[in-house]
């Protein structure tokens, strides 16, 4: 008896590896995330309504999870992956980012920022530590002669504490220009029929290739519900029009801490990115997207029945949905370009400095109010009182700015420069900060 079984579980095993049954049953059910996040980076791109998301296992899980989502807060889109906040550059409001497009710009930010960043930060490090050096060695003279001096920094924590990059939004419409990551799905549906024939010609056996066939045409009909692309880009557009054009500047940054700041100068007629920011979206009919979410649904289920205990030329269906699959994975964590999302970007300028007080106050040199809608998020205790003198000046310089530009006048000319933020050695006070007008420098130490 020990021998007979030990016989047939040999030859189950054999026939398993040849032939394996229920295992692309199985395999339909899990990894329904993997879809969902694919479909939202392929969703609004170069052709309306095509997300090319690849037939795959774990479908039949992400039907199902999203027609239970339609049902209750019909949502589509995933949350976003990365905590951080938008900034209104001239009023200072934020908000957390509940847009997945925004999270995932600053996540994939070392991947799409040009190499100047870096080389302007690289550049910055080494004058720290250079000045790092020659201040050590004017503390070892001051110890040597016996009298007392505040010691540098050491050498370890010198280092950056800020980065903001500048950015000029040149288009923002929302819709991708269709990268390689959004065409290599069609690419892989084509692979994937062209292996569901083979069983098709050399065997006569056609159910492989109609499974993987209705299984690409539900994959492409449920990235193509209109909810998909009005979740994500679904805002308001700034006006631009002769009789009002609306431009908004705005700040991505995960806040207190991070080490990257992006200021998105806004462009005139695209879209309100602060709005974009925000968790409410305009849905046209959300019963359209319940009903087909729940009709989808029934037909992903109906071809997870229809596979059960399939058991001819199974490993072409198991190569075809592992396929989809690696596609899939490789595809929701692909790091893109803005442009890839419909945000159009222009690299202008980066700021660095060893101290974060000292990069706002660089950043509001140069935009005006840009640095004092970064204060509250970075320091938002009480300032010291130099600090607190600076930031009232910045203010009434922000004020003769707007006065400048509503004049007429070249706001990028602008000249009002502000007081360094360390006192000056031979002054005992901080009476260089002028109450009024604009600041001008003593050229002492």
């Amino acid at each position: 008896m020990a021998g007979q079984a030990q016989v047939v579980s040999s030859a189950w095993l054999r026939d398993q590896w040849h032939n394996p049954s229920d295992i692309f049953t199985i395999l339909l059910i899990i990894g329904g995330e993997v879809v969902q996040i694919a479909i939202a980076q392929l969703c609004a791109g170069r052709v309306s309504f095509l997300a090319p998301v690849t037939f795959s296992f774990g479908w039949v899980s992400y039907a199902v999870s999203t027609a239970l989502r339609a049902v209750g807060d019909n949502r589509l889109m995933p949350k976003p992956e990365l905590d951080c906040i938008l900034i209104n550059a001239k009023t200072g409001h934020r908000r957390p980012v509940r847009s997945w497009v925004l999270s995932r710009m600053l996540r994939d930010f070392d991947y799409w920022k040009p190499r100047a960043c870096d080389e302007i930060e690289a550049a910055k490090l080494r004058d720290l530590q250079k000045s790092n050096v020659v201040a050590w060695s004017e503390y070892n003279a001051i110890r040597a002669r016996e009298e007392k001096s505040k010691p540098p920094a050491e050498p370890e924590d010198v280092r950056v504490g800020l980065r903001v990059s500048v950015w000029e939004c040149m288009t923002a419409d929302g819709k991708g220009s269709g990268d390689i990551v959004y065409w290599s799905g069609l690419l892989v549906s084509a692979a994937q029929l062209g292996i569901a024939v083979v069983p098709w010609g050399v065997d006569r056996e056609c159910f492989t290739f109609a499974v993987t066939a209705a299984g690409t045409a539900l994959a492409y009909l449920s990235g193509a519900l209109p909810q998909w692309q009005q979740e994500k880009v679904g805002v308001r557009s700034l006006q631009n029009s002769a009789r009002k054009k609306e431009r908004k500047d705005v700040i991505l940054t995960e806040g207190n801490g991070g080490h990257d700041v992006l200021l998105i100068l806004g462009c005139e007629g695209g879209l309100d990115l602060e709005a974009l920011a925000g968790p409410q979206r305009k849905i046209d009919d959300p019963w359209f997207t319940r009903l087909a979410s729940i009709t989808l649904a029934t037909l992903w289920l109906a071809l997870l029945i229809s596979v059960a205990g399939w058991s001819q030329n199974t490993w072409y269906l198991l190569g075809i949905g592992l396929l989809g699959l690696v596609h899939n994975v490789i595809v929701a964590g692909m790091k893109r370009q803005p442009w890839a999302w419909g945000i159009n970007l222009r690299y202008v300028d980066t700021i660095v400095e060893r101290k974060v007080m000292e990069v706002l106050l660089l950043t509001e040199g140069s935009y005006p109010s840009v640095g004092r809608a970064l204060l509250e998020e970075f320091f938002p205790g009480k300032l010291y009182s130099r600090e607190q003198l600076i930031w009232d000046y910045t203010e009434r310089r922000y004020e003769a700015w707007i006065k400048e530009r509503s004049n007429g006048g070249n706001a990028r000319r602008f000249q009002w420069e502000l007081p360094p933020c360390q006192r000056p050695r031979s002054r005992q006070d901080d009476s260089d900060i002028p109450q009024s007008g604009p600041f001008v420098a003593t050229g002492g130490p």
